[in-house]
């Protein structure tokens, strides 16, 4: 893993400088650790310092994480908040044209983005809740007028709680994506599945345009409804972003995610030591443009498995599989058992099979959430609760429930994985899917 991490070391030590003298919380927070960085002198030395998260930046903004030379009402500063998914949304602010730089180099991963970042006046359509969007956009009285952004982006009409949409809001959405004629949708996956799902029951046919997932993972059912209803196998397009730091990371052509590390320099942590090519960990995030907010060894709580691949796309940055939110691992005797995309793994996309959710109630019991469609088979659920079963093991039992809804979280997106269960863990050793 060295050599992976030696690519931006020079880059992490500069942010890292730029951070201890511009910055107040950085300086007193490596202090009170003990840590300075003239002691980073090797790969191995990063790993002792101390990482950052939410609580921090939420703490100390905006005077005490702000570089020396900003405030907070700077006119080159874009603000922006969090979905408010693991509690109180985060308020953070960052220089507008570092944000699209970020973008921008991100983008070259994947020609067919790259081309629409390219076209100052694109026209956008955004579906995803409420809380991740600009405007108030599930209010029923709202306008097509009201939802446009200046960087002409239409945020769609959609309830907080996705599956509660009223026949109006659906039919006002899909009328608005055929008169806009977007260049690019930039959505949630399962909040577009189903919108493509209500399209297909209407025979309507949505304009075709790349369509870039972020938010959440995509299951490979919303990855599959998706793609067939815009005629290709990779039409979907993961992109791995944050609200606090904007890119990190695109799927290319060949349907690889490649993160971004000419714009950061991304640790994968397991159990305290650098995860080797295979293993699951979680995700540390340093920026690398001294900027006005900048964040140091971020943790982030997203799972990410490095992969010791060479894309035949041909592009030289590292390819990764997101592995969910780490709070949504299946834990067992203090242990990440399985991670979201292992379940959807092992789940899969069966035709039957519209929308899921496997929610872990303890460590030994899980109920497996199917929301069907006319070609479901009574004994399909038991099957899928039996393979279930067998893969996560240790006495884990798997009831099945067939619903007509399932309610989203509080910040509005929807969780295909989750689990109620808190207790600290570290990772083991993963099952094998057959």
């Amino acid at each position: 893993m060295e050599s992976y991490y030696q690519a931006g070391f020079e880059k992490f030590k500069k942010e890292l400088n730029y951070s201890y003298e511009k910055v107040p919380f950085f300086k007193k927070h490596l202090d009170s650790a003990g840590a300075h960085p003239s002691a980073v002198r090797a790969i191995s030395d990063i790993i002792k310092l101390p990482f950052t998260e939410k609580q921090h930046y939420r703490k100390n903004f905006p005077l005490g994480v702000l570089a020396q030379g900003y405030k907070p009402n700077d006119r080159r500063l874009t603000r922006s908040q969090s979905s408010g998914t693991t509690g109180e949304r985060l308020v953070t602010v960052e220089v507008g044209m570092l944000l699209l730089n970020r973008a921008v180099k991100c983008a070259r991963i994947n020609p067919a983005i790259d081309k629409v970042m390219s076209n100052y006046a694109k026209k956008t359509c955004r579906y995803a809740a409420p809380n991740c969007s600009d405007v108030e956009c599930a209010n029923p009285n709202s306008t097509m007028e009201d939802r446009l952004l200046l960087d002409g982006t239409l945020v769609l009409p959609v309830y907080h709680d996705l599956l509660t949409t009223s026949e109006e809001l659906i039919d006002r959405a899909l009328e608005e994506i055929c008169e806009y004629k977007p260049d690019l949708y930039y959505i949630d996956p399962t909040h577009f599945a189903f919108l493509v799902r209500q399209a297909k029951a209407r025979g309507i046919q949505l304009p075709e345009a790349p369509v870039m997932a972020t938010y959440t993972g995509p299951t490979l059912c919303a990855r599959n409804q998706i793609n067939e209803a815009f005629g290709g196998r990779h039409a979907l397009i993961e992109l791995l972003a944050s609200s606090e730091m904007g890119w990190l990371g695109l799927e290319c052509p060949q349907g690889h995610l490649h993160l971004n590390t000419d714009s950061f320099f991304l640790e994968v942590i397991r159990d305290g030591h650098y995860a080797e090519p295979g293993q699951t960990g979680e995700l540390y995030i340093t920026s690398l443009d001294n900027g006005a907010l900048p964040h140091i060894r971020y943790k982030t709580g997203d799972a990410v498995r490095l992969l010791d691949k060479q894309c035949p796309c041909g592009n030289r940055m590292p390819v990764a599989e997101m592995q969910g939110r780490m709070m949504n691992f299946i834990k067992h005797k203090n242990r990440y058992l399985a991670s979201p995309y292992d379940i959807d793994q092992l789940i899969g996309s069966p035709q039957w099979l519209d929308q899921y959710q496997c929610h872990q109630i303890d460590e030994n019991s899980i109920v497996l959430k199917l929301m069907v469609n006319v070609e479901f088979e009574p004994e399909a659920g038991d099957q899928l609760a039996a393979r279930l079963e067998d893969f996560l093991s240790n006495g884990i039992t798997v009831k099945v429930e067939k619903l007509n809804y399932i309610a989203t979280e509080r910040s509005g997106k929807f969780h295909a994985t989750k689990s109620d269960v808190t207790t600290p863990a570290f990772f083991g050793e993963a099952n094998e899917i057959a």
